[in-house]
């Protein structure tokens, strides 16, 4: 994917839609792409906010008041929604991949297990290795591609700036 096709994809999302994740791998390594993506969400936070009024808050211009005032009351701006924390704390993961081992580990040990054993013989360890790697795979997939923001932090790839 080129740049200008992954910004045109970005540019076309809606507020708060997911971004692909062609589009997320290309934004992970290329850092030109990134910045300009970075700095396009830093510019849209600070224009939205003198528009961002508190109920409490009094409007410093009494102008732009009446014409918050006049869009809300004709049902033209919407609410921002509550910040959804789709962030999933690193003890719930640990929690769950603990959970995934012990569970893999108990397994061959329980009813369903001797059962397996002896109704398939010595040809149910390879499906049960194969089922255990691929779960694995998918577990250690999820955990790096949500918590990529964590990693591009780690690594140091959040300052990389054109030239």
């Amino acid at each position: 994917m080129t740049c200008e096709q992954a910004f045109n994809r970005y540019l076309s999302l809606d507020k708060y839609e997911r971004v692909p994740l062609s589009v997320s791998v290309h934004l992970l390594f290329c850092p030109v792409c990134r910045t300009g993506v970075r700095q396009l969400n830093r510019a849209e936070i600070l224009v939205a906010q003198p528009l961002s009024m508190q109920k409490s808050q009094e409007a410093v211009d009494p102008v732009l008041a009446q014409a918050l005032e006049r869009i809300m009351s004709a049902g033209l701006a919407y609410s921002l929604p509550d910040r959804m924390d789709t962030h999933v704390s690193m003890l719930r993961w640990v929690i769950s991949g603990l959970a995934l081992a012990f569970g893999f580990t108990l397994l061959p040990f329980t009813f369903m297990g001797s059962w397996s054993r002896d109704v398939f013989g010595s040809s149910f360890s390879v499906p049960f290795y194969i089922l255990c790697g691929v779960a694995v795979t998918a577990y250690c997939g999820m955990f790096i591609g949500t918590n990529i923001d964590f990693f591009v932090k780690k690594f140091g790839m959040e300052d990389s700036r054109a030239a």
